[in-house]
């Protein structure tokens, strides 16, 4: 898979910005892995990046879901416009990978 991030365990993945390829503010795919599974619960949250430039704390106010697990989900989702930043969920067991992403 061309231009993939993996997430796993307690990471904060921080995305690039780039005028062309995916990344921040762009849409990218999210092979679940065997998170495919999951059929409950928040997978993938993200988060627009704090006002100094800093990495946000995984306990911090601004996360947001950007993937919640369902019973009938197939192995990648679209995520319309990723942030800054991306972290596991609660739900997610095992790592995801992002495709199109820098």
């Amino acid at each position: 898979m061309p231009n993939t991030i993996t997430i796993a365990g307690a990471a904060i993945v921080a995305l690039n910005k780039t005028p062309l390829l995916g990344g921040e503010g762009r849409e990218g795919l999210a092979h679940l892995g065997e998170n495919v599974a999951v059929t409950t619960g928040v997978l993938l949250q993200g988060h627009p990046g704090l006002a100094s430039g800093a990495t946000p704390a995984a306990g911090d106010a601004g996360w947001v879901t950007l993937l919640s697990a369902t019973a009938t989900q197939g192995p990648v989702a679209e995520i319309a416009d990723l942030p800054k930043f991306v972290k596991l969920g609660a739900a997610a067991a095992n790592p995801i990978t992002l495709e199109g992403v820098q």
